[in-house]
């Protein structure tokens, strides 16, 4: 190799070293000129200090209102995990305290690519300077690592005193043996024993583990779940306080965040009277019974007086418990159609399954008696007869010509033949004398 390929060799290493690992690029860090994207070690605790805290470009954050979070270089390192947190002293130190506004446990900050990230800056953050860090534990990064930037910040819209603000948790430190005693695993996502009220779960953050080691920060007991998962959504909505966020896919980037799905709220019952009426059944006399349409009802539905009792069934949300329904459906019928009854679910509240309906005796009716084969014909005389509902029948009267006997409705032809017959055999007899 000649000298000068060696030197453009050297350049371009140099060059790719330069941008294999990831610098803050909004907010604007302090000592933007000098910064440097390898990881924090113990001797530059906090913030890199020993690069100074030359302010180029102070950001301007207000308290409810959505912030961004960029970054410049190429190595994401598979991902990882990352904090977002505030210290109120405007040149941190080794005894400053910063306090954790969200955290993102798997693909941050990117997978295939870096990506830009929105927050929310708490109402707990005090009003005034303060400043604003980033951290993040590398997936891949060949060892356990730990990687800071801070910004300097000027805060509105926030709180007038620290109250809220030291109830936040502090700032996951790890990987800085004479700083903290506790260490990341390798190749996996950190999962952080006290990440706040803000979490979102990157792609891999479903495989995410708890760090090691004897000053790790105490787990949170109440810490609520992770938003998103496995190639989930990392969107999650402000609670108590706190802030929330979305990333954008950078161009090039895998897509592997999506935005979730809006989950609307669904009803527990649902209940119309005109789901009722819809199914009203025709009044007036007919030839037979018209058998009215299945009735979206939360309970039984009388019609006028008289009539044959049809099927109702009812659309509430599945989970509430069954029961039959009747509906009557008017006019005198001459041969009456029989149906079992159909499953009907009433609205949340209503009695448990198998419950005995609701519906009371039509205007005009004969009264009730109990039963016990559901869905039965049951005969009163043979002038009557009702259909088994739930233990309950209410009597109608049988069409003109036909009789009710032993469960069975038929017509009373076959005896006037028989009569007939008689007659006609008496009176060849007499003939015959």
């Amino acid at each position: 190799m000649s000298i000068r390929s060696a030197i453009l060799a050297t350049a371009s290493l140099c060059a790719y070293v330069a941008d294999a690992h990831m610098i803050m690029a909004k907010p604007v860090p302090f000592s933007v000129d000098k910064v440097d994207n390898g990881p924090i070690t113990e001797a530059q605790w906090p913030c890199k200090f020993n690069l100074g805290y030359t302010v180029s470009t102070m950001n301007e954050m207000k308290a409810g209102e959505e912030q961004s979070i960029s970054f410049k270089g190429s190595a994401v390192h598979g991902g990882g995990s990352c904090q977002l947190s505030v210290t109120t002293d405007t040149e941190p130190t080794p005894n400053s305290k910063f306090k954790v506004i969200e955290s993102i446990e798997g693909g941050c900050p990117g997978v295939e690519g870096p990506l830009d990230f929105k927050f929310t800056l708490p109402d707990s953050i005090p009003n005034g300077k303060a400043t604003f860090a980033w951290t993040w534990f590398a997936k891949l990064s060949g060892g356990p690592e730990m990687y800071m930037n801070c910004a300097p910040i000027t805060v509105s819209g926030g709180a007038s005193d620290t109250s809220k603000f030291d109830a936040l948790p502090d700032m996951f430190v790890a990987n800085l043996p004479n700083v903290r005693e506790c260490k990341t695993a390798t190749s996996k996502a950190t999962k952080f024993p006290n990440p706040g009220q803000v979490v979102i779960s990157g792609n891999d953050g479903s495989d995410a583990v708890a760090p090691t080691g004897s000053d790790c920060g105490e787990a949170s007991g109440d810490s609520p779940a992770p938003s998103g998962g496995a190639g989930g959504a990392p969107a999650s909505s402000a609670a108590g306080g706190q802030a929330s966020a979305a990333p954008s896919s950078a161009a090039g980037n895998d897509g592997m965040y999506t935005p979730p799905a809006g989950a609307g709220a669904t009803s527990a019952a649902a209940t119309s009277a005109a789901a009722t009426s819809a199914a009203a059944a025709p009044t007036g006399a007919a030839s037979a019974p018209a058998v009215s349409k299945p009735a979206a009802t939360s309970a039984a539905a009388t019609g006028g007086a008289g009539g044959v009792f049809a099927p109702g069934a009812s659309s509430a949300a599945a989970g509430a418990s069954t029961k039959t329904t009747l509906v009557t459906v008017t006019g005198t019928p001459s041969a009456p159609a029989v149906s079992a009854p159909a499953a009907t679910t009433p609205a949340a509240g209503t009695g448990g399954s198998g419950a005995a309906p609701t519906t009371a005796p039509a205007a005009g009716g004969s009264g009730s008696t109990t039963c016990s084969e559901n869905g039965a014909i049951v005969c009163n005389g043979t002038t009557q007869f009702g259909i088994c509902n739930n233990g309950s029948v209410v009597w109608q009267a049988v069409a003109a010509g036909t009789t009710c006997n032993n469960g069975t409705i038929s017509k009373r032809a076959y005896n006037g033949r028989v009569v007939r017959r008689n007659r006609r055999s008496l009176v060849g007899h007499v003939h015959k004398h």
